[in-house]
């Protein structure tokens, strides 16, 4: 583990994308075939791979009460170290520094670890496993052991990258690798077989999330080419899932590859019935009266445990598909998209999304038009003979969607930000206006160049009244103009709203915090999104 450690910290210290790959490859390729299969697991931050449905259910209360055994010091105080640094394992690192033996850690050792953390039921036993560790173990082989435990190494390493070094330190494509990551779910497992020779014989896992195609943006209509090329959807405002299905089992996965099956159970009802192993790609929507309606009510229905049959009375769903990935076992991956779409159709989906060609510029922007007027947010357009690029953002799907609205706003916190933006205040919390108030209702760090986020540091530390450990409160003073992909209702802001997918357009500095947006202006944006 302290060789995995060193070279995280060498990935950390490396300049740029490939650097990063080149440290973590060459460091794959010393290792032995078990260490190899535990090594690409932690530096992605996994203790488990993806499709493994063991959990590690480690809170920081937990972490925090072996870090009170080991070093003797109060909670609070643990709570001040770790609001200025800002990671939990570099907390852990630094505080255990001199309460520990500093024996080294071996892979096997942590995965030993980890799986004794997952089968323990009870609390204590947690934390006396980890205050063992944190007694025992080399500090810096803990900092990277605890980063796995919350899942971020926070390093500038991504699972896609970790594919990368995996291939080049076995003599691969990446694209050899990532697909068979992507198919099994298990790079411990990809990473034995590639280092073997038998990658190839890794087929699809189901009930495994794959990777989603993503849509690239178009701006502007006009700058379409060959606009008679592509077919043409609408774009929904729900959320992008695949459903799983086979021999009446289902199962449902969010875009962010988590599942989410129990919160819409008559979807599973009414997919049960397909004839599988089949896997689907579509959107879940609120749905009443043959459209679509607004996401701040399919809000409802999201993270929600158990549904009544009260919640889904009124918030009805169904799951509307778009694409097929895998038929008959078989992934559709090289499949052109025409093809793809005939099959689908063969399925006789209760709820297919409408797909059409257009001749030109004109028809694309009607259409558009029209999807808006249907309350959708646009347009997709997929490239006639396409095949399903999973896990890219090509030139082969385009997404025509335009802002919901803008509004000026005015910040009201900053928080130190992380990497290489540990020296400035760039993630902000912004409000507009009520009466002489100024209520929350969202947060965005990005939009702004790294000039601007240097400038508006020197600003936010002049107008700080309060600072909460990372996060600093501000008199309201700088206003930005932020654009959002539509309002919904929110108990976390005494507004009582939040903007959804806020991103900052521009800093206003021609603006003063009496010339931000009100309340009122909101409230009627979320009264007209539910027209």
């Amino acid at each position: 583990m302290r060789d995995l450690a060193a070279c995280a910290e060498a990935v950390a210290a490396a300049p740029g994308r490939n650097e990063k790959i080149a440290r973590v490859a060459a460091y794959l390729a010393t290792l032995g075939d078990e260490d190899l299969a535990r090594a690409v697991l932690y530096l992605s931050g996994r203790p488990f791979p993806a499709s493994d449905p063991r959990k590690l259910s480690v809170g920081h209360a937990t972490l925090r009460e072996a870090l009170v055994q080991v070093t003797g010091w109060d909670l609070e105080m643990i709570a001040t170290c770790y609001r200025e640094v800002g990671d939990t394992g570099e907390t852990v690192a630094l505080l255990v520094r001199r309460h520990t033996e500093g024996r080294p850690m071996t892979l096997a050792q942590a995965e030993g670890l980890y799986t004794e953390l997952q089968r323990a039921r009870r609390t204590e036993r947690k934390v006396e496993l980890l205050a063992g560790a944190f007694r025992t173990f080399d500090w810096m082989a803990l900092k990277y052991f605890v980063k796995g435990i919350t899942g971020n190494l926070r390093i500038g390493l991504q699972e896609k990258m970790v594919e990368e070094a995996l291939a080049a330190a076995t003599g691969l494509t990446g694209e050899v690798v990532r697909g068979a990551n992507n198919r099994s779910g298990d790079l411990a497992r990809v990473a034995l077989a590639a280092r073997g020779g038998t990658i190839g014989e890794i087929e699809a896992v189901l009930f495994h999330p794959l990777d989603f195609m993503l849509a690239k943006p178009l701006d502007a209509v006009e700058d379409l080419a060959d606009p008679g090329e592509w077919w043409v959807e609408d774009k929904y405002d729900g959320i992008r899932a695949q459903a799983h299905i086979d021999a009446g089992r289902v199962r449902l996965f969010t875009r962010g590859l988590e599942e989410t099956t129990a919160a819409f159970p008559e979807v599973i009802l009414e997919l049960a019935p397909l004839a599988g192993p089949l896997v689907l790609d579509g959107e879940i929507l609120a749905w009443r009266e043959g459209r679509a309606l607004a996401f701040s009510v399919l809000q409802q229905r999201i993270a929600r445990k158990q549904v009544s049959a009260k919640t889904m009375a009124e918030v009805p769903v169904i799951f509307l598909a778009y694409d097929l990935l895998l038929w008959e076992g078989e992934l559709q991956f090289g499949v052109a998209v025409e093809e793809r779409r005939r099959r689908l159709e063969r399925l006789g989906l209760r709820h297919l999304a409408p797909q059409v060609r257009l001749a030109s510029h004109e028809e694309v922007e009607e259409r558009f038009g029209a999807a808006r007027g249907r309350g959708n947010e646009g347009l997709i357009l997929k490239r006639a003979g396409s095949l399903y690029e999973s896990g890219k953002r090509g030139g082969n799907w385009l997404k025509v969607k335009r802002p919901y609205g803008t509004l000026d706003v005015v910040v009201t916190a900053a928080e130190q930000g992380h990497g290489r933006r540990a020296s400035v205040l760039s993630d902000v919390t912004f409000a507009v206006r009520s009466g002489d108030r100024f209520l929350n209702v969202g947060k965005a760090y990005s939009g702004l160049t790294d000039e601007e986020i240097r400038q508006l540091t020197v600003l936010f530390k002049a107008a700080t009244v309060e600072r909460y450990g990372r996060v600093s409160l501000l008199r309201p003073e700088v206003v930005l103009e932020v654009a959002f992909d539509g309002v919904q209702k929110s108990p976390r802001h005494k507004s009582g709203y939040a903007l959804r997918f806020p991103r900052i357009v521009r800093w206003r500095p021609d603006k003063g915090p009496a010339e931000c947006d009100t309340l009122e202006r909101l409230q009627e944006l979320y009264e007209a999104s539910l027209r």
